[in-house]
């Protein structure tokens, strides 16, 4: 028969094993979200800091877009951001507006 010192400890054990489980998942979350970030900054930066001292002919420029969209695609990320961001805050706002009614 278990005994309540067994029980506590093996849920003990299994919490530990689920929050190691859990810490090498956000590690490893981290590690890819760091590694893309760093490619679409080295991307960016070589597109539109190096690309344009490069010669139109040559072959690496097939690799990247035209250089309107260096511009159009940053400032169409930040309205979207700012509308979701400014929905959010309507909808916070409503919501505690009606608590309070």
């Amino acid at each position: 028969m278990n005994t309540y010192k067994d029980v506590v400890s093996k849920h003990a054990k299994e919490a530990k094993t689920i929050e190691i489980n859990m810490e090498l998942a956000d590690r490893a979350v981290g590690f890819l979200l760091s590694c893309i970030s760093l490619s679409i900054f080295t991307y960016y930066t070589f597109w539109v800091i190096i690309l344009p001292f490069v010669d139109g002919d040559h072959f690496i420029h097939k690799y990247f877009l035209p250089q309107e969209y260096a511009i159009l695609i940053p400032v169409s990320a930040g309205v979207a951001l700012l509308c979701l961001l400014c929905i959010f805050i309507g909808f916070v706002m409503l919501k505690s507006k009606k608590k309070k009614a």
